[in-house]
Protein backbone atom coordinates (compact mmCIF):
# COMPACT_ATOMS: atom_id res chain seq x y z
CA UNK A 1 0.00 0.00 0.00
CA UNK A 2 1.08 3.13 -1.09
CA UNK A 3 1.85 5.71 2.04
CA UNK A 4 -1.41 7.89 3.42
CA UNK A 5 -1.29 10.97 4.82
CA UNK A 6 -3.55 14.37 5.63
CA UNK A 7 -3.19 17.60 4.37
CA UNK A 8 -4.34 20.32 6.86
CA UNK A 9 -4.40 23.64 5.26
CA UNK A 10 -4.83 26.51 7.87
CA UNK A 11 -5.90 29.07 5.59
CA UNK A 12 -8.96 27.41 4.43
CA UNK A 13 -10.11 26.31 8.23
CA UNK A 14 -12.84 28.02 10.36
CA UNK A 15 -12.65 26.08 13.75
CA UNK A 16 -16.23 25.30 12.79
CA UNK A 17 -14.76 21.80 14.85
CA UNK A 18 -16.94 19.31 12.67
CA UNK A 19 -13.44 17.36 12.71
CA UNK A 20 -13.34 16.94 16.60
CA UNK A 21 -17.08 15.67 16.50
CA UNK A 22 -17.15 13.39 13.62
CA UNK A 23 -13.70 11.99 15.73
CA UNK A 24 -15.59 11.64 19.04
CA UNK A 25 -18.69 9.94 17.13
CA UNK A 26 -16.45 7.25 14.95
CA UNK A 27 -14.57 6.62 17.84
CA UNK A 28 -17.78 6.58 20.58
CA UNK A 29 -15.34 8.86 22.31
CA UNK A 30 -17.46 10.31 25.50
CA UNK A 31 -17.70 14.39 25.69
CA UNK A 32 -15.42 16.50 28.22
CA UNK A 33 -16.46 19.35 30.27
CA UNK A 34 -16.47 22.38 28.62
CA UNK A 35 -14.82 25.82 29.78
CA UNK A 36 -15.54 29.32 28.39
CA UNK A 37 -11.79 31.03 28.64
CA UNK A 38 -10.29 28.80 31.27
CA UNK A 39 -7.06 30.27 32.46
CA UNK A 40 -3.75 29.47 30.34
CA UNK A 41 -6.05 29.44 27.01
CA UNK A 42 -7.09 31.22 24.16
CA UNK A 43 -10.70 31.08 25.28
CA UNK A 44 -12.44 29.25 22.93
CA UNK A 45 -10.39 26.24 22.71
CA UNK A 46 -12.99 23.26 23.91
CA UNK A 47 -12.29 20.97 25.31
CA UNK A 48 -9.12 22.66 26.92
CA UNK A 49 -6.55 20.02 25.72
CA UNK A 50 -6.51 16.69 24.39
CA UNK A 51 -7.09 13.45 26.28
CA UNK A 52 -7.89 9.64 26.65
CA UNK A 53 -11.18 10.44 25.49
CA UNK A 54 -9.91 13.80 22.94
CA UNK A 55 -8.06 13.11 20.29
CA UNK A 56 -8.48 15.60 18.09
CA UNK A 57 -8.48 19.49 18.96
CA UNK A 58 -8.63 22.53 17.06
CA UNK A 59 -6.26 25.11 18.96
CA UNK A 60 -6.94 28.47 18.43
CA UNK A 61 -4.04 31.93 18.04
CA UNK A 62 -4.77 35.11 18.19
CA UNK A 63 -3.21 37.71 16.15
CA UNK A 64 -3.44 40.54 13.98
CA UNK A 65 -4.22 41.50 9.99
CA UNK A 66 -1.67 44.12 8.20
CA UNK A 67 -3.92 47.06 8.78
CA UNK A 68 -3.96 46.14 12.63
CA UNK A 69 -7.27 44.87 13.07
CA UNK A 70 -7.55 41.53 15.26
CA UNK A 71 -7.87 38.13 13.76
CA UNK A 72 -7.71 34.22 13.89
CA UNK A 73 -5.32 31.42 13.18
CA UNK A 74 -6.33 27.69 13.70
CA UNK A 75 -4.34 24.40 13.60
CA UNK A 76 -5.51 20.93 13.87
CA UNK A 77 -4.42 19.07 16.63
CA UNK A 78 -3.52 15.17 17.07
CA UNK A 79 -0.55 12.59 16.70
CA UNK A 80 0.93 13.48 13.55
CA UNK A 81 2.21 9.99 12.87
CA UNK A 82 5.93 10.64 12.44
CA UNK A 83 8.02 8.20 10.19
CA UNK A 84 11.00 8.44 12.86
CA UNK A 85 8.09 7.65 15.84
CA UNK A 86 9.87 8.27 19.25
CA UNK A 87 6.78 6.42 20.54
CA UNK A 88 7.01 3.35 18.56
CA UNK A 89 10.63 3.36 19.37
CA UNK A 90 10.72 3.88 22.65
CA UNK A 91 7.65 1.78 23.79
CA UNK A 92 9.10 -0.85 26.65
CA UNK A 93 5.64 -3.02 25.47
CA UNK A 94 5.72 -2.97 21.82
CA UNK A 95 2.76 -2.24 21.69
CA UNK A 96 2.67 1.12 19.47
CA UNK A 97 2.47 -0.30 15.51
CA UNK A 98 3.13 1.28 12.20
CA UNK A 99 0.73 0.26 9.41
CA UNK A 100 1.40 -0.61 5.97
CA UNK A 101 -0.02 3.12 5.03
CA UNK A 102 2.40 4.83 7.53
CA UNK A 103 -0.01 5.91 10.55
CA UNK A 104 0.61 4.74 13.83
CA UNK A 105 -1.48 3.51 16.32
CA UNK A 106 -1.67 1.56 19.52
CA UNK A 107 -2.56 -2.07 20.53
CA UNK A 108 -3.82 -0.92 24.07
CA UNK A 109 -4.31 -4.46 24.77
CA UNK A 110 -0.80 -4.86 26.10
CA UNK A 111 -0.30 -1.36 26.91
CA UNK A 112 1.03 -1.21 30.60
CA UNK A 113 0.67 2.60 31.01
CA UNK A 114 4.15 3.32 31.37
CA UNK A 115 3.95 6.68 30.19
CA UNK A 116 7.04 6.69 27.89
CA UNK A 117 5.54 7.56 24.75
CA UNK A 118 3.38 10.52 26.69
CA UNK A 119 7.45 11.33 27.67
CA UNK A 120 9.10 11.37 24.66
CA UNK A 121 6.44 12.85 21.99
CA UNK A 122 7.69 16.19 20.54
CA UNK A 123 3.97 16.87 20.11
CA UNK A 124 2.66 16.24 23.52
CA UNK A 125 0.05 14.35 22.19
CA UNK A 126 -0.32 10.91 23.89
CA UNK A 127 -2.87 10.91 26.93
CA UNK A 128 -2.90 8.32 29.86
CA UNK A 129 -6.46 7.26 31.16
CA UNK A 130 -7.40 8.69 34.66
CA UNK A 131 -8.99 5.29 35.88
CA UNK A 132 -7.31 1.65 35.39
CA UNK A 133 -8.18 -1.37 32.94
CA UNK A 134 -9.05 -4.54 33.89
CA UNK A 135 -5.87 -5.60 33.64
CA UNK A 136 -4.20 -3.48 36.44
CA UNK A 137 -2.81 -0.91 33.89
CA UNK A 138 -3.65 2.58 32.94
CA UNK A 139 -3.83 2.87 28.76
CA UNK A 140 -2.38 5.13 26.25
CA UNK A 141 -4.46 6.83 23.79
CA UNK A 142 -4.27 9.07 20.42
CA UNK A 143 -5.40 9.54 17.28
CA UNK A 144 -5.31 6.42 15.31
CA UNK A 145 -5.78 7.46 11.60
CA UNK A 146 -9.43 6.11 11.61
CA UNK A 147 -7.38 2.52 10.40
CA UNK A 148 -10.68 0.52 10.31
CA UNK A 149 -12.12 3.27 7.34
CA UNK A 150 -8.83 3.37 5.58
CA UNK A 151 -8.87 -0.18 5.58
CA UNK A 152 -12.78 -0.09 3.69
CA UNK A 153 -11.17 2.70 1.56
CA UNK A 154 -12.93 5.50 3.71
CA UNK A 155 -11.58 8.54 4.34
CA UNK A 156 -10.98 9.65 8.18
CA UNK A 157 -13.68 11.10 9.99
CA UNK A 158 -12.39 14.30 10.54
CA UNK A 159 -11.13 14.58 6.98
CA UNK A 160 -14.87 13.23 5.85
CA UNK A 161 -16.94 15.99 7.75
CA UNK A 162 -14.69 19.46 6.82
CA UNK A 163 -17.03 21.35 5.07
CA UNK A 164 -14.13 23.35 3.32
CA UNK A 165 -11.49 20.80 2.35
CA UNK A 166 -9.07 22.13 5.02
CA UNK A 167 -8.26 18.76 5.53
CA UNK A 168 -7.59 16.08 2.77
CA UNK A 169 -6.80 12.83 2.75
CA UNK A 170 -4.69 10.67 -0.15
CA UNK A 171 -1.28 9.52 -0.71
CA UNK A 172 1.36 11.65 0.85
CA UNK A 173 3.71 12.08 -2.06
CA UNK A 174 0.58 13.66 -4.14
CA UNK A 175 -0.29 15.53 -0.81
CA UNK A 176 2.95 16.91 -0.73
CA UNK A 177 2.98 18.14 -4.47
CA UNK A 178 -0.60 19.81 -3.47
CA UNK A 179 0.82 21.33 -0.37
CA UNK A 180 3.78 22.78 -2.33
CA UNK A 181 1.36 24.11 -4.91
CA UNK A 182 -0.86 25.85 -2.34
CA UNK A 183 2.01 27.27 -0.71
CA UNK A 184 2.88 28.84 -4.78
CA UNK A 185 -0.90 29.93 -4.63
CA UNK A 186 -1.14 31.73 -1.53
CA UNK A 187 2.54 33.32 -2.08
CA UNK A 188 1.13 34.64 -5.82
CA UNK A 189 -1.66 36.17 -3.77
CA UNK A 190 0.58 38.31 -1.74
CA UNK A 191 0.29 36.40 1.92
CA UNK A 192 3.18 34.86 3.70
CA UNK A 193 3.51 30.78 3.49
CA UNK A 194 4.85 27.68 5.19
CA UNK A 195 4.88 23.91 5.20
CA UNK A 196 5.19 21.87 7.89
CA UNK A 197 5.72 17.74 7.72
CA UNK A 198 7.01 17.19 4.93
CA UNK A 199 11.08 16.79 6.31
CA UNK A 200 10.30 16.66 9.59
CA UNK A 201 11.14 13.61 11.56
CA UNK A 202 11.33 11.41 8.38
CA UNK A 203 8.13 12.98 7.12
CA UNK A 204 5.47 13.24 8.82
CA UNK A 205 1.78 11.61 7.62
CA UNK A 206 -0.28 14.77 8.52
CA UNK A 207 1.57 18.33 6.71
CA UNK A 208 0.81 21.30 7.06
CA UNK A 209 0.20 24.57 4.78
CA UNK A 210 0.62 27.56 7.46
CA UNK A 211 0.46 31.50 7.54
CA UNK A 212 2.45 32.03 10.34
CA UNK A 213 6.33 29.73 11.06
CA UNK A 214 5.26 26.67 12.26
CA UNK A 215 6.51 28.46 16.19
CA UNK A 216 3.95 30.59 15.87
CA UNK A 217 1.87 27.17 16.05
CA UNK A 218 3.49 25.66 18.53
CA UNK A 219 5.27 23.26 16.47
CA UNK A 220 9.12 22.03 17.58
CA UNK A 221 11.54 23.45 14.84
CA UNK A 222 13.43 21.03 13.04
CA UNK A 223 16.83 21.01 15.10
CA UNK A 224 14.58 20.43 18.45
CA UNK A 225 13.50 17.56 16.76
CA UNK A 226 16.14 16.07 16.44
CA UNK A 227 17.71 16.45 20.37
CA UNK A 228 14.48 16.55 22.57
CA UNK A 229 13.00 12.95 22.23
CA UNK A 230 16.11 11.02 22.76
CA UNK A 231 17.13 13.38 25.65
CA UNK A 232 13.54 12.93 27.12
CA UNK A 233 13.42 9.19 27.09
CA UNK A 234 16.47 8.50 28.71
CA UNK A 235 15.25 11.04 31.43
CA UNK A 236 11.96 9.07 31.79
CA UNK A 237 13.62 5.47 31.97
CA UNK A 238 15.96 6.94 34.59
CA UNK A 239 12.84 8.11 36.92
CA UNK A 240 11.63 5.20 36.47
CA UNK A 241 14.60 2.82 37.04
CA UNK A 242 14.49 4.78 40.77
CA UNK A 243 10.89 3.59 41.11
CA UNK A 244 11.41 0.48 40.73
CA UNK A 245 14.68 0.35 42.69
CA UNK A 246 11.85 1.73 45.69
CA UNK A 247 9.57 -1.15 44.96
CA UNK A 248 12.21 -3.47 45.11
CA UNK A 249 14.37 -2.15 48.35
CA UNK A 250 10.81 -1.67 50.32
CA UNK A 251 9.73 -5.04 49.59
Amino acid sequence: MAEKAILIDTSKCIACKGCQIACKQWNELPAGKSQFFPTGTQGYENPTDLSDHTYNLIKFYETEKPNGDPDWLFRKMQCNHCTVAACLESCPKQTIKRSDNGFVWIDRTDCIGCGTCVQVCPFDVPRLTEHVAEDGYNKSHKCWGCQDRIDKDIEPACVQTCPTDAATYGDRDALVANAQARKAQLEADGKTAYLYGIDELGGLHYIYVLLRPPSFYGLPSLSSLNSTSRRTYLTHMKALGKQYLKKVVSV
